[in-house]
């Protein structure tokens, strides 16, 4: 194996190269090892650190390749090349390929087991690419492979074919046809038919992206000579028709004779099972494969009495540390397919690291003279319930405090970690109680076609990491659901909440028709992804996302946003000692705000309440959070959180399309307070002369998340440009329905019509006085809310990156009257059922 190190002046740049080369590895453990930068963070070059990087690659591999960017980088590599045993001198090569393309031409070529010499000579080769002009003269629509006029010629084979992936012949899906086509002997070429240009050989990574590349729908022709050349044409036929795996297709049912028997069951349940199951729609599409039981570590903790507290808080530490150690390396195996979601494990590592969290525990044991089991399982509980009734992000994080202290008990009790998801063998529907944070973010997903818990609610963290990676899930179906036999055919639709247990061939077919079609309108969808939102008959609206981040700022952009709806900041003040300095949010809000260009980003200022905690705000323990003091109230407490907050905003917003909006407003005289703190801090920053934009060029609004603001929505209409509603929150206080309650799933639905009429006399109100109303809530991007909300008049729709496709070719595809009309009629229905039937009958008519 080679290794490759990267070499620059820059820590972030190093980095920077090696994520996005690691991403053309296709999972296969490649050592790309960063040594950027000077020991102290600084602009240059260590020789330290290329020493421990070499040092590093050689762990792993037999040979290094080492690119470095310029000048001192040069010299530092070759010194530190000297200090390494001379034996190893001849397996480090020290190569003038450019950075960023030899990086990825280097890894490809790694990946597909090249030697020291192969590997050099493509990453050298990236540096010779050709450039495509804009306007290409026809090219020969085959190029045929020359082969001595004595020999006889060899085999050859040819295919066309459409690229049906999103993102195309680009990036990682070139990166594995190149892998795939290493594999064969024969001689590959690879050409864009559809725009007519040279062929390119399929083996050469900076060849393919140069010449070979191709959009989505466009037409490819792969030709090879050689005596395996009909395996290699139909090894990259198949990997071209399966949308190089960026496409999730249902298992196939299973083969059947004519006419097709029912299937049972494969082993017959101890108690009757019923036929059909109704859960909790969780997150959209439909997923048809067998089912299999997953019941994740639940301790049964004994409490007991200890004589020696000292001996006890260090088996405690002798069980952090171990817990420490297997979060470590599930994050390297995480990380090796998935960096971002291998962050979780980082998280949770910190947690064990954290010293407020381990006095916590600690002082419990000595306190109580308890076994350090019940201590943590104390201790955790009590960091759970402070981020357990949050918004989605918040409660992402209350699982995996959650996960993290179960984890630690384990460990404490002496039990081994059960075998995880990610060694699952083929497509399969997981069923389970519940779904922690390791184990969802080790799923296979390749393996896994949909996701069903007995437990959770549309904001449970299995229903929001579903939504995000895409995959069908179904949440809160009961008990019964756990009484499944392994191997039992499912069907399941993340739309719905249905649930088909065994099904008769007949309806597996159904559901499968119904599958490849949405599969269908997926493609098309993304192929329109960043078009406007225009109804057939001329209204156009925004559809914008919701993100915390400049990562999610970027995926939004690639997904089609218009812009961003809501920017929640809480991720700037929690789990750290310290507020966030004003400069800090400052140079936080210009990258996102760089990220989308003229796009509009509405930053909600911060929303954290007595359940969120924030080391430097110390406030006391309330008996209900939810209905406590938080977000704008937190704010009128500590005001000096809102000012720097908004005199941060309003430098950011110099030549952006920056919008403030405050959560959490209930009485206009909560708004002129918050108005009050806008205009102090845009008086302090003209005092100091500061560059800033003034009140009169920023947008300020408000968010309806309680019936108090609905209901008065027309007299706060007057003193605010905008409302975005929180249907989460709105629907939560609505019904008084804690949204974070699992035996309250089902209660908790924004369709109810207690909620929609809120929503339509918030849109009717606001419209009145000429304002633009928008909702942020997780219904924006629902396939059956959408209808309502256009027929209500909304203004803008803010939802999860990756629904916006989706949601905008809905919107495409509904008429502004039939909007109004669905609208109408369901604000006269008496139940949620009835609304969620009524429009999934509409929107069926719709496609048919």
């Amino acid at each position: 194996m080679v290794g490759i190190v990267i070499v620059s002046h820059s820590h972030e740049l190093a980095i920077g190269v090696c994520e996005l080369a690691r991403q053309m590895a296709g999972g296969q453990p490649i050592p790309i090892i960063p040594a950027g930068g000077t020991d102290e963070g600084e602009i240059g070059t260590s020789l330290e650190k290329v020493s421990q990087a070499l040092e590093t690659a050689f762990a792993q591999a037999e040979d290094v390749l080492v690119l470095a960017d310029l000048g001192s980088a040069v010299m530092v590599t070759q010194m530190a090349r000297e200090f390494l045993p001379p034996e190893r001198h001849a397996h480090v090569y020290l190569s003038n390929a450019p950075l960023v393309e030899g990086a990825i031409a280097a890894v490809v070529a790694a990946a597909g087991g090249g030697d020291l010499a192969s590997v050099r000579q493509a990453a050298e080769g990236a540096q010779n690419i050709p450039k495509i002009p804009s306007e290409e003269p026809p090219a020969e629509t085959e190029e045929p492979v020359s082969v001595p006029t004595d020999e006889p010629p060899l085999p050859t084979a040819s295919v066309e074919v459409q690229v049906i992936n999103p993102t195309g012949l680009h990036a990682r899906p070139a990166a594995l046809f190149v892998r795939t086509a290493m594999r064969f002997h024969s001689r590959i070429t690879v050409q864009n038919v559809t725009h007519r240009r040279p062929p390119a050989n399929a083996k050469s990574m900076m060849d393919v992206a140069s010449r070979g590349t191709a959009m989505q729908g466009e037409t490819i022709r792969i030709v090879a000579q050689g005596e395996d050349a009909a395996e290699a044409v139909a090894a990259l036929r198949q990997l071209v028709t399966e949308g190089f795996g960026e496409i999730s297709t249902p298992m196939p049912p299973p083969p059947s004779s004519t006419p097709e028997p029912d299937i049972g069951p494969a082993t017959p349940p101890e108690r009757a099972l019923p036929s059909q199951l109704q859960g909790i729609p969780a997150s959209e599409g439909i997923a048809i494969a067998p089912a299999f039981p997953y019941r994740p570590f639940q301790p049964t903790i004994e409490r007991r009495t200890v004589a020696d507290v000292e001996a006890e808080i260090a088996r405690l530490h002798t069980a952090l540390r171990q817990a420490q150690q297997e979060l470590s390396a599930i994050q390297e195996e995480v990380a090796a397919h998935d960096e971002d979601v291998a962050r979780i494990f980082e998280f949770q590592r910190m947690l064990l690291e954290d010293q407020a969290v381990v006095s916590t525990i600690e002082e419990e044991i000595r306190r109580s003279a308890i076994n350090a089991e019940v201590a943590v399982e104390r201790a955790i509980g009590a960091w759970v319930s402070r981020f357990a009734e949050l918004d989605e992000t918040m409660q992402l994080r209350a699982a995996d405090v959650q996960d993290v202290g179960r984890r630690l008990i384990r460990v404490l009790m002496g039990h081994e970690e059960q075998a995880p998801l990610s060694d699952i063998s083929e497509p399969v529907i997981v069923v389970a109680q519940d779904l922690t944070p390791s184990d969802t973010a080790r799923l296979d997903r390749t393996k896994v076609a949909g996701l069903c818990t007995a437990m959770g609610g549309t904001t449970s963290h299995v229903a929001i990491l579903a939504r995000m990676w895409g995959l069908p899930a179904v949440v809160g179906a009961g008990d019964a659901v756990l009484r499944i036999p392994a191997g039992t055919p499912l069907v399941i639709d993340g739309q719905s909440g249905h649930i088909e247990i065994a099904p008769p061939a007949r309806v597996i077919r159904a559901y499968q028709r119904q599958a490849e079609r949405q599969a269908r309108c997926q493609v098309e969808a993304l192929r329109h992804a960043a078009e406007p939102a225009t109804t057939p008959d001329g209204r156009t609206v925004e559809v914008v996302a919701n993100v915390g981040d400049v990562a999610s700022a970027q995926e939004a952009l690639r997904q089609g946003a218009e812009g961003i709806g809501l920017l929640r900041t809480e991720f700037l003040y929690l789990d750290r000692p310290a507020l966030p300095t004003e400069e800090e949010q400052v140079a936080v809000y210009r990258a996102i705000a760089q990220v989308m260009g003229e796009r509009p980003v509405i930053v909600r200022t911060l929303d954290i309440g007595g359940d969120k905690p924030l080391p430097s705000v110390p406030r006391p323990a309330e008996a209900n959070p939810a209905l406590g003091v938080r977000a704008i109230r937190l704010s009128r407490q500590h005001p000096d959180l809102l000012r720097v907050q908004l005199r941060a905003i309003l430098q950011a917003g110099v030549g952006r399309n920056l919008k403030v909006m405050f959560p959490l407003v209930a009485t206009m005289e909560e708004l002129e307070w918050a108005f009050s703190i806008l205009r102090a801090a845009e008086e302090e920053l003209r005092a100091a002369d500061v560059s800033h934009v003034g009140r009169e060029s920023i947008e300020v609004g408000i968010m309806i998340e309680t019936p108090a603001a609905a209901m008065m929505a027309d007299v706060l209409a007057s003193a605010v440009d905008f409302f975005s509603i929180g249907s989460n929150d709105l629907t939560q206080y609505t019904l008084a329905c804690d949204r974070g309650n699992e035996r309250l799933g089902a209660l908790f639905d924004p369709l109810d019509p207690a909620v929609l009429r809120l929503i339509s006399r918030t849109i009717q109100a606001a419209h009145a006085a000429n304002k633009w109303v928008g909702v942020c809530g997780e219904m924006a991007g629902q396939r059956l809310a959408i209808p309502i909300l256009l027929g209500m008049g909304l203004d803008e729709f803010s939802m999860t990156p990756a629904v916006i496709p989706a949601a905008k070719a809905l919107i495409r595809a509904l008429d502004t009257a039939q909007a109004r009309r669905i609208a109408d009629h369901v604000l006269t229905l008496p139940t949620a059922d009835e609304v969620r039937q009524y429009v999934t009958a509409e929107l069926d008519r719709l496609e048919a």
